[in-house]
């Protein structure tokens, strides 16, 4: 698949998108211009009708970016004035077609700012997420609207929705959105096999081939009803795995957080299921591996082994500090009944299920868990907070990994005796650290109350949670924390 450069248009509206920390909203006509706090990309059919519903949005928006083929800079700007824009930047571009961009503002602080962001200088870079698709016409449009306003553009192939999944992001089409796919049909791959069941290694293999043949620097997997995130603040997804491959990584782990109903309430046709829902819980260890966004040199990943959960290639090197995963599963409690006991449970693979796979609905399947939460066993959603404990966790287990291994990265044991000494306990013998650490393989709580052998346990704990976070073993490494939690 030919990658075709984007629109002058879609560049502008996503560099304000980075710079303001909005999103995108495109718009195809003069009704229903969700402004609020967006950047409103208007780029197709704009008449004084849109512009006169452009004005009235302006001063809730984040800035306005028009695009206008065959027009010219002189005409647009009279244009744009009679419709009482005083504020922004009229641009003649000649490529890839003659055209005018204008970029608007509601005051003219705001425009001065938008120049500014326009004006740095950004490395060329190109990250693609392939999201197969059924039924999640109730997210799927703000997951693709919160991609493209972080840079990356989106390959969707929908496994025969009913609920017009496809129909809610075709107005992404040319707006960061490459392709919706009609999915067996378009990707030839087998009826029976495909037709009406989840086969998620056909799933997988068709987002291999889709990595294979669509370029990019960076791929991800991801789904619809899940919002992803760069760790630190002010970076958009797209610049986040930049700057982790400018340090020498090529692949990224997600720490995922389930945000789940705490309320009756369904959510609102059209609401952003992030304002709707606010609180969240861990994941179940069978979501601690989130290895799903990677740059593996143009040679074809392996999704398949490790059930998407943990992409493979050679030469592999995982960053450090994982990237931010927040997934909206279960919506309401009557989406939760439609969706695990009608749309999938009854769709699922046999033979994948006899191998272990699709066990996340099986609480919910047995009546052992409500769809339900209760918010104060739950945590509030705070980006902020949740960034600094993010950070804060990822820079002390590098610190402690330099503490305590040796050059080639491994826990070295002479070290790991001089870090425990300095925590207070005192000459450990190699017995000692050997009943310390089959305490931890027996997964006991440590801890003083189990004597020497518990403390020792409990800070051995820490340099292997460090040690399996950079290998890339996050069962291992949340194993480990959740039982240093518990000791606490």
């Amino acid at each position: 698949m030919h990658a075709s450069p984007p629109s002058p248009a879609l560049v502008s509206a996503r560099v304000l998108a980075a710079g303001l920390a909005a999103e995108i909203e495109p718009v195809d006509g003069p009704s229903e211009i969700d402004a609020r706090g967006r950047v409103l990309l208007a780029d197709r059919q704009i008449d004084d009708a849109v512009l006169t519903a452009l004005a009235r949005a302006l001063p809730s928006s984040a800035g306005i970016v028009l695009w206008l083929a065959g027009q010219d800079a002189a005409s647009v700007g009279e244009q744009l004035e009679r419709h009482g824009f005083e504020h922004g930047a009229v641009e003649t571009v000649d490529l890839p077609e003659p055209g005018v961009v204008a970029i608007l503002a509601p005051t003219e602080a705001a425009a001065d700012e938008q120049q500014r962001l326009l004006a740095r200088r950004r490395p060329a870079f190109r990250a693609v997420a392939i999201m197969p698709v059924f039924n999640e016409v109730d997210v799927v449009e703000r997951s693709v609207a919160s991609l493209v306003s972080h840079g990356v553009d989106v390959y969707v192939f929908d496994h025969r929705s009913t609920d017009g999944s496809p129909q809610a992001i075709e107005r992404w089409l040319g707006r960061g959105l490459l392709k919706i796919e009609r999915f067996p049909d378009e990707a030839g791959y087998d009826e029976c096999a495909n037709g009406d069941s989840m086969v998620w290694r056909e799933i997988l293999r068709r987002v291999e081939d889709i990595a294979e043949t669509v370029p990019a620097d960076w791929h991800l997997f991801v789904n619809a009803d899940e919002f992803r995130e760069a760790p630190w603040p002010d970076t958009t997804l797209a610049e986040g795995l930049q700057q982790v491959q400018q340090l020498g990584y090529n692949a990224v782990n997600f720490e995922l957080v389930n945000f789940m109903p705490t309320t009756t309430a369904p959510l609102p046709p059209g609401e952003d299921v992030r304002r709707h829902l606010l609180h969240y819980e861990p994941p179940g260890a069978f979501d601690l591996l989130q290895i799903k966004a990677w740059n593996s040199g143009g040679v074809r990943p392996d999704l398949r082994s490790h059930a998407g959960h943990d992409v493979l290639f050679d030469g592999r090197r995982v960053f450090g500090t994982p990237f931010i995963l927040r997934h909206y599963p279960i919506r309401s409690v009557d989406h939760g009944v439609r969706k695990v006991h009608g749309e999938r449970l009854a769709r699922f693979d046999h033979q994948e299920r006899a191998d272990g796979w699709h066990v996340q609905y099986d609480a919910y399947a047995e009546g052992a868990e409500e769809f339900l939460r209760d918010p104060a066993i739950c945590e509030q959603w705070d980006p902020m907070a949740f960034r600094a404990r993010l950070l804060a966790r990822a820079q002390r287990q590098q610190q402690l990994l330099q503490a305590v291994a040796g050059p080639d990265g491994m826990l070295d044991p002479e070290a790991l005796v001089g870090w425990l000494t300095r925590r207070g306990i005192d000459g450990p013998e190699p017995h000692e650290l050997e009943e310390a650490s089959a305490l931890l393989r027996s997964g006991q709580v440590p801890g003083p109350g189990l004597g020497r052998t518990g403390e020792i346990a409990l800070c051995l704990a820490e340099a292997f949670e460090a040690g399996a976070t950079a290998a890339a073993d996050m069962v291992s490494a949340g194993a480990l924390r959740d039982l240093i939690g518990r000791a606490a």
